[in-house]
């Protein structure tokens, strides 16, 4: 079988091309990533978490935190069967080395019973957003979550810090930390 070559014409670029180049272009690092911070930390996660166990703690347990890790997961998630393993090492070496970093857990899992299920058989030791709740839901639509596993990384302000929170865990291990805290201003 013989290969074919396929011929493509340069095509000159049109002005919304030439408009997109030149604002992504101009976007350095200093621009805003994700949506802008919100009022608090209250805002986005509600002004109750939940542990595994199904206690509840106050919004304080991440208040003080430098980052925290939004992960949006499910138990029945194979992709996220595979990731939550390197989260949770992540998360361990990261707090193990006292730097200030918390993950907390927004379920696409069918019950609260299922997502503390899902926390305890996954030996997740962070946090959780009330499953159903607005705030829940909220933070997919704010981040504009369209599939999981999914890590958005914010700052102790909420700012964004991070979209790609996913890839850079798989990548860096807990060494993504050091690249979220350099973003963040705070390295």
């Amino acid at each position: 079988m013989r290969s074919q070559r396929v011929r493509t014409r340069a095509r000159k670029p049109n002005l919304l091309t030439i408009l997109m180049c030149a604002i992504v272009a101009s976007c350095g690092t200093d621009s805003p990533v994700g949506p802008p911070p919100p009022e608090s930390l209250a805002e986005l996660f509600g002004e109750q978490l939940l542990r595994a166990n199904g206690t509840s703690v106050g919004i304080e347990e991440v208040e003080d935190k430098t980052l925290i890790a939004i992960y949006f997961a499910a138990q029945g998630c194979p992709a996220c069967g595979q990731f939550t393993p390197l989260l949770v090492d992540a998360y361990h070496e990261i707090r193990q080395a006292d730097r200030s970093f918390e993950v907390v857990l927004v379920s696409s899992d069918g019950s609260q019973e299922h997502m503390l299920a899902h926390m305890t058989d996954s030996s997740m030791p962070w946090l959780a957003v009330a499953w159903g709740s607005t705030e829940a839901s909220g933070l997919g639509q704010r981040y504009g979550v369209r599939w999981i596993p999914t890590v958005i990384v914010v700052d102790g302000a909420g700012k964004t810090v991070s979209v790609d929170g996913r890839d850079e865990i798989a990548a860096l291990g807990a060494g993504a930390y050091d690249q979220w805290l350099a973003r963040s201003g705070g390295g």
